[in-house]
């Protein structure tokens, strides 16, 4: 990469010194998190590419390679630290090949058939394509969690991508190099560059705390269950109501209550009760759409609110409940556990009397659990019918 504005270069540097720092300090007083020590690596890795370029006034084909090399392999270790970050699989495999391949592609452009527009073009395009994945990668996330917070990182990374796919286009338009600040690019658009890589550290800080503020939102919101707590369980089925009530939508409530619950206490212990609560509410989240909820109404009774279901609906999901649980086994230091539980459905609430719709599934639950458990019930106005 040929530089012609030191004094671009030397901000750079300093923003990108001063962004590895604050990262360090983070970690320091924050503890480990994989994410965050990807991000302080691609950080100084960065810092090293640009002092690279600043003391190679007439960079050999070596420090050609080795600078594009380390500012490439800093964008892949941020990909890696926004896939930790999202709890995300992330193939070592695909980084260490996709960088192998860059490597060779730019060393066929310095040494075999040297063009500096072909380097800025791989060079740019790559990054760009690092940015557009993490902007992809959090628009997924965003939404599975409806945080309008999220956009803050995805238009990050859209403008960033944007601006390093205009300097290819103006690259590969021929422009002299005396127009702007880097080889082909303007003086704006140099500006626009150098900005989006000063707000990545932003970025890094708004995600560290954010995940912070939903931690401390899921202590206060949910139990060790990974359900919601029953006010904040009743407030959302509040707003899914109010919605359902506008679109014309229907809404389905689901009881549940482990049978046989304390049995289990007494004879695996309490610590392995625990588990087996998890181990339901694990076996029932998998079977949720996203804009369900989850709740635990306390001790081993559980609630499910189904967003434009019928009856028909929530009893196949309940069934389909009840069976994994039937089949799938929680290992326990006493010997495996096999769980069952008793399911009440209600739905077509004409009202806004929430406690209503609830009180009908808690019927018919008991009406399942008064015939030995293990079953889905549905509540009808004249006759419980079972499934």
């Amino acid at each position: 990469m040929v530089v012609d504005g030191l004094t671009y270069f030397i901000l750079t540097t300093l923003v990108t010194v001063v962004s590895a720092v604050v990262l360090t300090l983070i970690r320091v007083f924050h503890g480990q998190k994989t994410a965050l020590d990807c991000w302080i690596m691609a950080s100084y890795t960065q810092v090293c590419a640009l002092l690279v370029v600043l003391l190679s006034r007439q960079p050999s084909a070596t420090e050609l390679l080795l600078q594009n090399t380390l500012f490439a392999g800093s964008f892949l270790l941020i990909v890696a630290g926004h896939h930790h970050y999202l709890k995300q699989r992330f193939n070592r495999n695909f980084l260490s090949i996709g960088l192998l391949l860059y490597c060779a592609l730019m060393f066929y452009f310095i040494s075999i058939e040297p063009s500096s527009q072909s380097r800025i073009t791989l060079f740019s395009s790559t990054l760009a394509l690092c940015c557009f994945y993490c902007a992809y990668l959090y628009f997924r996330y965003w939404r599975q969690q409806h945080n309008h917070a999220l956009w803050l990182v995805i238009g990050m990374y859209l403008f960033f991508g944007t601006c390093l796919l205009l300097r290819v286009y103006i690259t590969m338009q021929h422009t002299p190099q005396n127009q702007g600040l880097l080889l082909g690019v303007p003086t704006l658009l140099s500006l626009a560059i150098f900005a989006g890589n000063a707000l990545q550290t932003y970025v890094f800080y708004f995600l560290l705390h954010w995940r912070q503020i939903i931690q401390l939102e899921q202590l206060a919101n949910y139990d060790i269950t990974g359900a919601m707590r029953r006010s904040y369980f009743l407030k959302q089925l509040e707003k899914m109501t109010k919605r359902a009530q506008f679109s014309g939508g229907e809404i389905s409530v689901v009881f549940i209550d482990l049978d046989r619950f304390k049995s289990i206490n007494d004879d695996y212990g309490h610590d392995n009760g625990d588990l087996a609560l998890m181990h339901f509410s694990e076996i029932a989240l998998d079977n949720l759409r996203v804009g369900d909820l989850f709740g635990r109404f306390g001790g081993e009774e559980f609630v499910i609110a189904l967003n434009g279901a019928n009856a028909q609906q929530a009893n196949a999901l309940a069934n389909r409940i009840r069976i994994q649980l039937n089949q799938q086994a929680l290992k326990t230091s006493k010997g495996k556990l096999y769980m069952s539980a008793s399911f009440g459905v209600a739905s077509n609430l004409k009202t806004q009397d929430l406690s209503k719709l609830i009180k009908q599934a808690d019927e018919a639950m008991y009406q399942a659990k008064r015939q030995g458990g293990n079953k889905v019930k549905v509540y009808a106005l004249n006759e419980n019918t079972s499934s």
